[in-house]
Order: structure tokens, then sequence, then C-alpha cells
């Protein structure tokens, strides 16, 4: 059972990561391409607005919620409970960054200002940063060496704690 929580952590997280990732991409071959949207001024100074504020909440609420989820996390007893709150925690943090990192590319195609890539790159950015390899979740629950053997088996490669 640990091994279905853990393979949907990775899955999550490479979903969400590497389909923001392509997004951007995409979005900046459009840019660089001879189709282009065309909006009045205004309306694509309200684009620009309206992403940027959707990317600084995302970006506060993203940081909050890993700030305040975490620790609550690595209070439970229960090994099989940590890691399905966990993956429902990096399942609703990835896949909610990567919709807004979509809608950001939107705006910017529609828009047709590459500003708002900017901030869709320092979003990306910022799910790198807390990309949920094997050894950020055991800093991240608290767990033991037994339990990360048990979780992970030969992956894990454990502390020598300077015992050689």
């Amino acid at each position: 059972m640990l091994k279905k929580e853990t393979q949907t952590i990775k899955r999550n997280s490479q979903l969400g990561l590497w389909g923001s990732m392509a997004a951007v991409i995409l979005t900046a071959a459009f840019l660089y391409s001879p189709w282009q949207f065309r909006q009045t001024p205004y309306v694509s100074r309200w684009m620009i607005i309206a992403g940027s504020i959707l990317a600084v909440l995302t970006l506060s609420m993203t940081l909050l919620v890993i700030r305040r989820r975490i620790p609550l996390l690595r209070q439970s007893d229960d090994m099989q409970q940590k890691l399905t709150e966990y993956a429902a925690h990096i399942r609703s943090l990835y896949l909610s960054v990567s919709a807004v990192v979509i809608m950001l590319c939107l705006l910017t195609i529609l828009s047709n200002q590459s500003v708002l890539m900017m901030l869709s790159i320092v979003l990306i950015l910022m799910l790198f940063l807390s990309y949920p390899n094997i050894y950020k979740i055991k800093v991240d629950l608290g767990l033991s060496e037994e339990e990360m053997k048990a979780t992970f088996g030969d992956k894990y490669i454990p502390e020598n704690n300077g015992q050689d």
C-alpha cells in the first residue's frame, strides 16, 4: 500500500512540473510564431495586471500551505496516514499551481505580452524547489531510517552518521 502512495506522489509531482514546463515552452513558441492575438492596450494592460495578481497570490498561497501543512503531517503517528495525506498535499499543490501556470500562459498568448512568462517561470521554479524526492519526503514527514527502508527499499541510502 505504501508503494501506491509513493507512486501517486511521484506521478502527480511529475505531471504538475513537466506539464507546466511544457505549457510555458509552447507559449514561448507561440509568441514567436507569425500568429498573434491583438488586443486594445487597455485590455492587454488589464490582462497583465490580472495575471500578475494571480501569480503573486498563487506563490503566496503555495508557500503558506507548505509552511503550515508539512509540520501538521509530521505530527501524525501512522505511517500510512502520513503518506496518504502527503500524497493528497502534493496532488493538490502541483495540480493547482499547474492550472495557474496554464492560465498565465493563456493570458500571455491573448495579451501578446511576454511579461507574464517571467511569472510563470517563477512558479515553475517554486515547483522545482519543492519537488518531493525520497530524501525530501523523509525530512518533510520526519521518517526514521527503518520507515524509509520499508517504504523505499534499496532506493534509499541510509545516513552514515560518522560510523564507518
